[in-house]
């Protein structure tokens, strides 16, 4: 296996990771505050892949001497303010209106690539982006159209809109700005300076001690699951796909991610409809055509 076809299955497993936070997550906000969650999930998140860089990395203080500014910023805005903006938006608008705009982050990194980065969005690209996006749509509206006429908007999608650019740049930034580092090194101290401005937050907002104290040990385990996989392994891989693969294509990988929120509650019971199916497989499709899977495919066969 190439380094092209180890990115693609490293970014693919990352998005099943996302993908299932979504099912765990519905578990632990019913008894823990979701600020809380997260607090706890990222100083969890970030304590681990800093140890894990320390031991197995090398040139750690060269690299952030010569990156730290933009190492303190892409944390701040890929992690902190994509994971805050997320959770103030929903408080005030739909899950569904959610989920759409966040489906609309491939465009979003493919236009702020074209800025920042230069980068050409080829044909082939923009229609792959266009078939996810359409699977998308069918996905999460549960496959019934009426529920995307009837949306209403409100200042929460705005908000949610800004995470899904601060995401954005995060992704383009993290490829553009830093130099000489691993995605190893970079995963770890944007998520380092991330936890950090999350963790602030909700101190700022209410008593996260005694609020962490108070969750229960089967929460504290979906909340490491949520850290380990969900955070660590989801962000590192994810930067992997940036480095080998480029912002743009590996951006169109975001489409999966409710693809797999709907797999997977398949274990709970939850039968998605024909339309829901057709939906996952325009993803699916999407995301193969867009990064040029299918010719690795033909190649190996």
């Amino acid at each position: 296996m190439n380094n092209r076809q180890m990115a693609l299955l490293l970014v693919t497993l990352s998005t099943f990771f996302w993908g299932s936070n979504f099912n765990a997550a519905a578990i632990v906000v019913t008894k823990v505050p979701p600020l809380v969650a997260a607090s706890e999930r990222f100083i969890i998140a970030s304590l681990v892949i800093f140890i894990y860089m320390i031991i197995k990395a090398k040139n750690n203080i060269s690299v952030f001497k010569l990156n730290w500014l933009a190492l303190i910023l892409l944390g701040l805005c890929g992690i902190t303010g994509f994971n805050l903006a997320f959770f103030i938006g929903l408080q005030t608008t739909s899950a569904i209106n959610g989920a759409l705009i966040m489906a609309t982050s491939p465009v979003t990194t493919a236009l702020i690539a074209s800025i920042i980065d230069k980068h050409q969005v080829t044909w082939s690209q923009r229609v792959g982006m266009l078939i996810s996006l359409i699977g998308v749509v069918l996905v999460i509206s549960n496959g019934d159209i009426t529920n995307i006429i009837k949306l209403q908007f409100s200042g929460g999608d705005l908000i949610i809109l800004l995470g899904n650019l601060a995401w954005a740049i995060y992704t383009v930034g993290c490829r553009k700005f830093i130099a000489n580092s691993t995605p190893l090194q970079t995963t770890s101290f944007t998520m380092l300076f991330g936890s950090i401005g999350i963790l602030l937050f909700s101190i700022y907002q209410g008593n996260l001690l005694k609020e962490i104290e108070n969750i229960s040990l089967s929460n504290h385990m979906i909340l490491i699951y949520l850290a380990i996989a969900g955070a660590v392994l989801a962000y590192l891989f994810w930067n992997v796909g940036i480095k080998e693969l480029g912002a743009a294509t590996t951006s169109v990988f975001f489409n999966l991610v409710p693809v797999f929120t709907m797999l997977l509650a398949l274990i709970t019971g939850l039968i998605p409809n024909v339309l829901q199916l057709v939906g996952a497989v325009l993803v699916i499709g999407g995301v193969i055509y867009t990064t040029g899977a299918y010719r690795i495919m033909i190649k190996n066969r």
